[in-house]
C-alpha cells in the first residue's frame, strides 16, 4: 500500500476477523442466489468470464462482466474517500457498506440479478479497498488466496530452524492471524450458504452485526488527532 495514502491504518484482528466472516456470507449468498456469480472473488468471475467467450454463451457476458465493473467502481469509491477524508474514510464505508445490505435484503428474489450482484461488488471493493492490514501484515478481508499464501509462508517461517529468532516469531504471528482470518472467511460462507435458502435476501443481514462491531471500534480508535484551538 503506497505509504502516501492519508488512511493507512493498521487494523485490530477483531477487524479483520469480521469482515472477512461478512466477505464470506456476502460470496455465498450472492453466489447461490443470484446466478452463481461471486460477490467478493473476481478471479472467479474472470474465468468464469474467459469460459463464457470460449463457449460463445453470449447470454452469460453480462451477469459475469458486470460484478468485475462494480468491484472497479468500489475500489475508485474508496480510493477517493481516503484520498478526501483521510482516516475517517474507514468509517464512511462501512457506513456506506451497512446501509446497502441493509437495504439490498429488503428486496424481493426477483430483483434483477445482475443490479444487485454488481451493487454487491461494489461494497465488498470499498471494505477490500479500504481495510488492508492487520498487525505488521497485509490482509484480504473478502477473498482468501493471498491469505492462505502467507499463512503458509509463515509457517515456513515458523519451523525453519536456520531463521532468527524476530523471524520465527513474526511467522508464528503470521500464521496465526491469517489463519484465523480464513477461518472466519470460511465461517461466514458456512453461515451464508445454511442461511440462503431459509431466509432469502434477508440472510445478507447476518453481516450487519459484524459490520457494526468493526463500526463501532473505527469510532473509537480511529479518530484523528484534535486540532488544538488557537490563542492569539
Amino acid at each position: 500500500m503506497p505509504i502516501s495514502d492519508p488512511a493507512v491504518q493498521t487494523n485490530s484482528l477483531l477487524d479483520a476477523i469480521m469482515l472477512a466472516a461478512t466477505g464470506g456470507v456476502l460470496d455465498a449468498v450472492v453466489y447461490l442466489l443470484h446466478g452463481q456469480v461471486f460477490a467478493t472473488a473476481m478471479t472467479g468471475n474472470v474465468v468464469f468470464l474467459g469460459i463464457v467467450i470460449v463457449t460463445q454463451s453470449w447470454n452469460q457476458i453480462i451477469p459475469h462482466l458486470a460484478p468485475i465493473l462494480g468491484f472497479f467502481a468500489g475500489i475508485t469509491t474508496s480510493k477517493h474517500l481516503r484520498t478526501r477524508f483521510g482516516i475517517r474514510s474507514l468509517l464512511l464505508s462501512l457506513v456506506l457498506e451497512i446501509a446497502t445490505i441493509f437495504i439490498l435484503g429488503w428486496l424481493p428474489a426477483n430483483f434483477p440479478q445482475i443490479l444487485f450482484t454488481s451493487i454487491i461488488a461494489y461494497v465488498a471493493a470499498v471494505q477490500v479497498a479500504s481495510f488492508r492490514r492487520v498487525d505488521s501484515f497485509a490482509f484480504n478481508s473478502t477473498f482468501a488466496t493471498g491469505n492462505l499464501r502467507d499463512v503458509a509462508e509463515g509457517i515456513y517461517d515458523a519451523l525453519r530452524p536456520e531463521a532468527s529468532r524476530e523471524v520465527r516469531k513474526k511467522g508464528r504471528t503470521e500464521a496465526r492471524d491469517l489463519g484465523l482470518i480464513s477461518l472466519c472467511f470460511l465461517a461466514g460462507a458456512v453461515l451464508g450458504a445454511w442461511a440462503s435458502p431459509r431466509f432469502a435476501n434477508h440472510s445478507l443481514w447476518l453481516a450487519e452485526p459484524l459490520l457494526l462491531i468493526v463500526a463501532l471500534h473505527c469510532r473509537r480508535h480511529n479518530r484523528p488527532p484534535a486540532v488544538p484551538n488557537s490563542t492569539k
